[in-house]
C-alpha cells in the first residue's frame, strides 16, 4: 500500500470536510452549500461511500480527501500529504539529518518570532509607553477588534527591550538576529531593529508569523515604513498581506483586489472588504500572483494614483503578462489548426483611485465609493492605453508614437478571444494614430519572433517501451493501475499528449454540448491525488520553454511524488504484435533494424496511448455519471429529480461516452487486423 493509500485509509472524508463546511445528512450522502464559491441552494456533496466530493453548482469540480485539502488550502500535492500523513499518524520518508535540523531550526525561528509579536502586542494594549502609539492607531481609525485581529503592536523607543526579553525567554543573540528582530553592528554590539515604531505582524498564507512591518510614529524617522529584513521565513516577494484572513473570502467572491500597503489592507479589512490583500510596497511578483491564482479568476489593481502607484500598476501588470499563462503556446483551433497565442487566463482590472487618496483614506471616510470604485474596475485594456499613451499628444512624433505602441502591444494582445485582441488594437490605433493593419502585423511579428517549434522529445527519451505482457496486465488491472499505465506512457514520452487531445477534438467537432465531455485531457481524468500531481507537473513540463520537458519534470519532481513515479508499470522493449496492423509490422521491424543503428526508435505505441487515454476519460465520466445517478435516488437530497441544468450534463455525458466508445472498438479492431 502506497503512502496515499494509507493515509486516505485512516482518514474519513466527512471528518476533514467538515471542518471546513457544515455538512447536512442528506440520505446515503452529505450536503452543504459549495465551499468554494456562493451559493443560495446547497450542491456540494460529499459521498462517504466511495470516499469522495463533487460541487454540481458553478464550480463543477470533484475528487478525494486529498483534492478537497488542496483547493481549500491552496497547497500543492506535497504540502497536503505532509499535513495529511501527519494527521492521520503516518510516517513518511525519514528526513535526512540534515533536513531535520533545518527543519527544527526553522520550527525554534518561527517560535521566536511568534514570541516577538506578542511582546510587542502587550506594549501596545498594555504598557503606558505604547500611549503614543495607541493614540496614533486611534487617529487611523482602528478599532480594537481590529488592533486584536492583526495583533498590532508597539515597538518600545528603547536599543534593547525586545533583545533582552527574548534572551530571558531562552533564545540567542545569532538567532534573534536571524530572525531579524535584532541587528549587530559594525563594532559588534547588538540591539533591537525596531524602536518607537507601530508593528504589523506578517503572515504567510497558512497564518505563521514570519516577520514584521513597522510604521514611524515621528516624522524624522526613515524610512517611513521598514520591514523585516530577507530571511529564512521572511521573503516578501512570496507574501502577501492579508492573504491567510482574505483567501476564503477571495475563493468565494473568485475575486482579488491588491492595494500597496499593509495599512490599507487592515482598512479594508475592518471595513468589511475581506478579499483585500497588499502587495507591501513591493512591485507585483510571479510569486504573488501565482497564490493568487489558486483562489481568483479575477484580480482588481486598487494601488495609490501617484506616480509610483501608476508605475507600480504598469510592472505589476507585465508580471501577470508573463504569469498567468502568458507565455506564448501552442494551441488548437475546432479545424485541429495548430496555432500561437498568449493568454491572460485571469481577469485583470484596475482602479483608478481619486487624487491625493489612497485606499486606507477612502474605505474609512467614504467606504460607499470604495465599493463603487472596486465594482467599476476598468479592464486592463482600457487602462493600459490610457496610462501608456497619457504622455501624447497632436505635436508627437512617429517615432513617439510608435515605441509607444509597441509597449503596449504585448499586454493588449495576450488574450484568448480575438474578439477582445482585435478591439484593444483598435483603441490603441485611434490613440497613437498608427493604422490597426500596422500594428496587428507588428504584434504578429513579435509573436513570430519569439515563438519556437516544439522541441523534439523523442532525441530525449529516456525510458524504454512497455512490454505486450504488460499491455494485456495492464488491460485487466484495476483502475488505478491502468491509470499509472497511462501515466508510464506520457512520462516515456509527454508529447503523446497532443496526440491524445487531437483525438478528443476530433471527437467533440463543432457540437458544443460536448465541449466538456470531451475536453482535452486534465488532471481530473486521474482518480488517485498523485496521479495527479504527476500529470500537472508534465503539463507545465510542456508548457515551459526553458527545459527539455523530461530535464524539467526531473528537476522539479518533489520527493513526495517520486514514489508515486517509482510505483508506476516498468516499460519493456515493445512486442508489436496486436498493437500494429499486420501489413506493416514487416516494413516497421525493418524502418526499425534501420533506426537502432541511427539510436532512434520508431513510435507504436502513441496509438495506444491514445486509446488508454480515451478510456481514462470514459472512466472519468462513468464516475461523474455515476455520482449524479445516485443523487436522483435520494428523494431526501433532490424532490422531483434534478434540475434541467444537471439533467442536460447527464445526457451530454452519455453521448461523450458513446462517441468514445464506438471509436475505441474501431481503434482495437484495426489493431487487430
Amino acid at each position: 500500500m502506497s503512502v496515499v493509500d494509507d493515509v486516505k485509509a485512516r482518514l474519513d472524508i466527512l471528518d476533514v470536510v467538515s471542518g471546513y463546511v457544515n455538512l447536512q445528512k442528506a440520505g446515503r450522502n452529505y450536503k452543504a452549500p459549495c465551499p468554494f464559491h456562493q451559493e443560495r441552494t446547497p450542491s456540494f456533496i460529499v459521498f462517504p461511500d466511495t470516499q469522495t466530493w463533487r460541487c454540481f453548482g458553478a464550480c463543477g469540480e470533484g475528487g478525494d480527501i486529498f483534492g478537497f485539502v488542496m483547493k481549500a488550502e491552496g497547497w500543492d500535492f506535497a504540502e497536503t500529504l505532509r499535513e495529511l500523513a501527519k494527521r492521520a499518524g503516518v510516517e513518511l520518508t525519514p528526513r535526512t539529518p540534515d533536513q531535520q535540523q533545518h527543519q527544527a531550526e526553522n520550527e525554534r525561528l518561527y517560535g521566536l518570532i511568534e514570541e516577538t509579536a506578542r511582546f510587542f502586542h502587550q506594549q501596545l494594549t498594555e504598557t503606558p509607553q505604547g500611549e503614543f502609539a495607541r493614540n496614533y492607531v486611534a487617529r487611523r481609525g482602528l478599532n480594537e477588534q481590529t488592533i486584536k485581529t492583526f495583533v498590532l503592536g508597539y515597538a518600545p523607543d528603547d536599543w534593547r527591550q525586545a533583545l533582552q526579553h527574548l534572551q530571558m525567554l531562552g533564545y540567542q543573540q545569532d538567532e534573534i538576529i536571524e530572525a531579524g528582530v535584532a541587528i549587530r553592528s559594525e563594532k559588534g554590539s547588538v540591539y533591537d531593529r525596531f524602536r518607537h515604531r507601530l508593528i504589523v505582524p506578517i503572515r504567510d498564507g497558512r497564518g505563521r508569523t514570519v516577520g514584521f512591518g513597522a510604521r514611524a510614529l515621528r516624522a524624522e524617522d526613515t524610512p517611513k515604513y521598514l520591514n523585516s529584513p530577507q530571511g529564512p521565513l521572511f521573503d516578501k516577494s512570496h507574501l502577501l498581506f492579508g492573504l491567510d484572513m482574505a483567501r476564503r473570502v477571495i475563493r468565494e467572491s473568485e475575486t482579488a483586489v491588491i492595494v500597496e500597503g499593509y495599512m490599507d489592507a487592515i482598512q479594508a479589512h475592518q471595513g468589511g472588504f475581506l478579499n483585500v490583500v497588499a502587495q507591501m510596497g513591493t512591485a507585483l511578483t510571479e510569486e504573488q500572483l501565482r497564490q493568487l491564482e489558486r483562489y481568483a479568476t479575477r484580480l482588481i489593481l486598487a494601488l495609490d494614483p501617484d506616480a509610483a502607484g501608476v508605475n507600480a500598476t504598469m510592472r505589476g501588470l507585465n508580471v501577470a503578462r508573463q504569469t498567468l499563462d502568458g507565455e506564448e503556446r501552442v494551441t488548437f483551433d475546432p479545424r485541429g489548426m495548430m496555432r500561437y497565442t498568449g493568454t491572460l487566463n485571469m481577469d485583470i482590472r484596475v482602479v483608478s483611485l481619486p487624487d491625493g487618496q489612497d485606499p486606507d483614506d477612502l474605505i474609512r471616510d467614504h467606504p460607499e465609493a470604495w465599493e463603487s470604485l472596486i465594482a467599476g474596475a476598468v479592464p486592463v485594456a482600457d487602462y493600459v492605453i490610457q496610462q501608456g499613451t497619457i504622455h501624447l499628444n497632436e505635436r508627437s512624433s512617429y517615432q513617439e508614437r510608435e515605441k509607444a505602441a509597441r509597449e503596449l502591444l504585448p499586454i493588449l494582445t495576450a488574450t484568448e478571444s480575438d474578439l477582445q485582441r482585435s478591439g484593444n488594437i483598435q483603441t490603441l490605433a485611434r490613440r497613437v494614430h498608427i493604422d490597426e493593419r500596422t500594428l496587428l502585423q507588428w504584434a504578429l511579428h513579435r509573436r513570430a519572433v519569439q515563438t519556437r517549434p516544439a522541441p523534439a522529445l523523442h532525441e530525449q527519451r529516456r525510458l524504454a517501451r512497455p512490454s505486450a505482457a504488460q499491455v494485456a496486465a495492464a488491460s485487466s488491472t484495476p483502475s488505478a493501475q491502468r491509470e499509472g499505465f497511462c501515466l508510464r506512457l506520457l512520462l516515456e514520452q509527454p508529447d503523446r499528449l497532443y496526440s491524445a487531445n487531437r483525438k478528443l477534438r476530433e471527437l467533440q467537432g463543432n457540437d458544443g454540448t460536448l465541449a466538456s465531455g470531451l475536453a482535452s485531457l486534465n488532471a481530473e481524468d486521474f482518480s488517485r491525488p498523485d496521479y495527479q500531481a504527476v500529470f500537472r507537473l508534465l503539463l507545465q513540463a510542456l508548457y515551459q520553454d526553458d527545459l527539455e520537458p523530461v530535464d524539467y519534470f526531473n528537476q522539479h519532481l518533489s520527493p513526495e511524488l517520486s514514489e508515486a513515479v517509482a510505483l508506476l508499470p516498468e516499460p519493456g522493449p515493445v512486442q508489436l504484435r496486436g498493437v500494429l496492423p499486420k501489413a506493416l509490422t514487416a516494413e516497421l521491424l525493418s524502418v526499425m533494424r534501420d533506426q537502432e543503428r541511427l539510436n532512434t526508435l520508431p513510435e507504436p505505441t502513441t496509438p495506444l496511448f491514445v486509446e488508454e487515454a480515451l478510456a481514462l476519460r470514459y472512466r472519468r465520466l462513468e464516475r461523474e455519471s455515476n455520482e449524479v445517478f445516485f443523487l436522483q435516488q435520494d428523494a431526501q437530497l433532490l424532490e422531483g429529480g434534478l434540475p434541467g441544468q444537471y439533467a442536460t450534463q447527464i445526457e451530454a455525458n452519455r453521448r461523450a461516452r458513446e462517441l468514445i466508445q464506438t471509436t475505441l472498438r474501431q481503434m482495437r479492431t484495426i489493431a487487430r487486423d
